[in-house]
């Protein structure tokens, strides 16, 4: 696997994250810890703890569902997620760090190389940091794909284009990560993510898919996904990735924007700590996180 610190986007944070992943591979236990029971949170646990358990690091987890998080009562090393502090931090003296807020950063895209600002979000951060504690962990590599999670959940996809989403996506792909398919593609499409693609349209075009040469299939697409255009959401920028640029990764039968819709369903029948939990287990064992609303 490519390294993802050595990438222009994480440039702000790449040198606190090596001095980080030194001292948690020390053997000193590490905590965990968050009161931020929310889905961006434990997209976020969830890579650094499948390191601890790759290399036989010694860690605990802490989530509860609480008042406002503080650092103060936690003895290092530990990793704190609290978005509330709106600020990434490392200090290598108590081997503290706080994954909170946004980061903002540049990517220079397109033929031009144009400068485009966006933001590295604590999914990515974290990915990038679970691969400098385990380069070949068979976890983090198996959960490599959700490094894009946290820019596809991030509200910046309903307002404009996310240059930082849009680079991640092609470094997986040019890695062999994910595979980037047009909807009519994936094996198991989840209608819930896409509600105004009629389910008698799809299975025609998924019928016919393969006769069909690119401007056949780009006319369908195009028919599948109109009536998403009369809706007040997604945006523009969301829209056409759910039709045209959807992520899978081996072994995936649903795409990224549908799992991460059933996931955050499960916070409406478990315990905001239960939900928490299932996510972060099902990533770490599966690497994917279909059907965990029934486990």
């Amino acid at each position: 696997m490519r390294t993802l610190v050595d990438e222009e986007i994480f440039s702000p944070v790449a040198e606190m994250l090596r001095s980080a992943a030194s001292l948690f591979c020390s053997g000193k236990r590490v905590t965990l810890s968050t009161t931020d029971t929310t889905l961006t949170c434990s997209l976020a646990m969830a890579p650094i703890e499948a390191a601890f358990l790759d290399e036989g690091l010694p860690y605990r987890r802490i989530i509860t569902d609480g008042p406002e998080s503080k650092s103060s009562g936690l003895q290092g090393p530990f990793i704190l997620f609290d978005p509330s502090i709106e600020e990434f931090s490392f200090n290598e003296k108590y081997g503290a760090m706080v994954i909170g807020g946004d980061v903002p950063t540049t990517a220079h895209m397109g033929q031009h190389g144009k400068v485009r600002n966006g933001v590295l979000t604590p999914a990515a951060i974290s990915h990038a940091l679970a691969q400098l504690i385990s380069p070949a962990g068979k976890r983090v590599r198996r959960m490599r794909p959700w490094a894009i999670s946290g820019n596809w959940i991030h509200p910046s996809m309903d307002t404009t284009y996310d240059p930082v989403y849009t680079a991640l996506r092609d470094f997986l792909e040019e890695e062999g990560t994910i595979s980037v398919v047009p909807f009519p593609e994936v094996p198991d499409p989840d209608p819930q993510s896409r509600p105004w693609v009629n389910s008698d349209d799809l299975d025609a075009v998924r019928k016919r898919w393969d006769e069909l040469d690119a401007e056949g299939r780009a006319r369908a697409i195009s028919h599948l996904m109109r009536p998403g255009l009369f809706s007040s959401a997604p945006s523009t920028a969301r829209f056409e990735e759910l039709g045209w640029n959807c992520i899978l990764a081996p072994n995936w039968e649903r795409d990224l924007a549908g799992q991460i819709r059933e996931a955050s369903s499960i916070w409406g029948v478990n315990t905001r700590e239960e939900a928490a939990g299932k996510l972060i287990d099902s990533l770490i064992s599966k690497g994917q996180i279909r059907t965990i609303q029934s486990e």
